[in-house]
């Protein structure tokens, strides 16, 4: 009897391991599909759903049924819930640019009701492009106080400025917007709009001690949440890393580069300043910044007939 049950123990180890071993890599292939399903909208019946919610933007505002840039995820923190966003066409304006809707909707999986939506104006213009994936949803955790989490999604609109200053020429370039968003009943409110995590800059430098060589800034950031909080809200901080590079023709120079700064809630927003970002000793190196993504032409979105963040209502099925 005790042969036998040596093997029965055995063969239930064996079992009980191989179970786990199929459980864990469950989990496992899980996650690795989580992390791969950022532009999966076929994932659970989601593209039907942009279908459906671009056919109601389409009929709203008189556009153009084709969308573009379109993303979803499955929440890492709530897999009933999915994040998607898209553009779509929306007008030109007199020099031809484009302008786009962006919009963002928080979808019951299950369901595949739209609980939540936010809608946009994205103006391109000669320095601002948008492409084939120009947006991305944020899978990092943007808990602002014990009750709310923001969701955040990034642009990657590559934003150039080049004028004259004095004696000077430089280049200025920002780069991947980030934004967040927190849900307040069937609305995303963006808490956070546009924050530039890249910049870069160069040029040459008549005036300083290079005596006329080239300098070359770049810096990339990423948000983190501080346990510091200022109107209910947890405070952010930017810190970007990078390179700067200098030649006077004859002699490179290369050092490391690291800036933080801090964001505050207003009450409102968390107030985004180019001037003072990635922080207030990058600008002592240039004096033009300035905001230049915009979410709207106010000119020509006074002549439409629907303004696009209108409250007028909006369906929040897409059966």
């Amino acid at each position: 009897m005790i042969k036998p049950l040596i093997i029965f123990t055995a063969l239930q180890s064996v079992i009980a391991f191989n179970a786990y071993s199929y459980a864990e890599a469950s989990l496992e292939q899980e996650s690795y599909q989580q992390n791969n399903q950022q532009q999966d909208c076929s994932l659970n019946q989601l593209s039907s759903v942009l279908d459906f919610d671009a056919a109601l933007v389409t009929r709203k505002y008189g556009l153009s049924l084709a969308t573009d840039n379109t993303v979803c995820r499955v929440l890492p923190h709530n897999k009933e819930q999915a994040l998607l966003s898209y553009f779509q066409y929306y007008q030109s304006d007199e020099d031809g640019f484009s302008s786009n809707l962006w919009r963002v909707l928080l979808v019951n999986r299950y369901s595949n009701k739209v609980e939540a939506s936010y809608t946009g104006v994205i103006q391109e213009s000669s320095a601002i492009k948008s492409h084939s994936d120009s947006i991305s949803i944020d899978s990092a955790s943007y808990r602002l106080n014990d009750n709310t989490r923001a969701l955040g999604l990034v642009l990657d609109l590559a934003n150039y400025d080049t004028s004259p200053q004095e004696h000077e020429y430089r280049a200025f370039k920002t780069n991947r917007f980030l934004s967040l968003f927190v849900q307040e009943g069937d609305k995303l409110r963006p808490v956070l709009k546009h924050l530039p995590l890249d910049y870069e800059l160069e040029g040459t430098d008549t005036a300083g001690s290079n005596g006329g060589g080239y300098l070359h800034y770049g810096v990339q950031g990423r948000v983190e949440v501080l346990s510091s909080t200022s109107h209910g809200y947890h405070d952010l901080k930017l810190v970007t890393q990078g390179q700067q590079y200098s030649t006077d023709g004859e002699y490179d120079q290369t050092e490391e580069i690291s800036f933080s700064t801090e964001l505050n809630y207003s009450g409102s927003r968390y107030p985004v300043i180019t001037e003072q970002l990635p922080a207030a000793e990058f600008w002592q190196i240039n004096q033009t910044g300035v905001n230049f993504l915009t979410e709207s032409n106010n000119s020509h979105e006074a002549a439409s007939q629907t303004d696009p963040n209108s409250s007028q209502a909006e369906s929040q099925y897409a059966n």
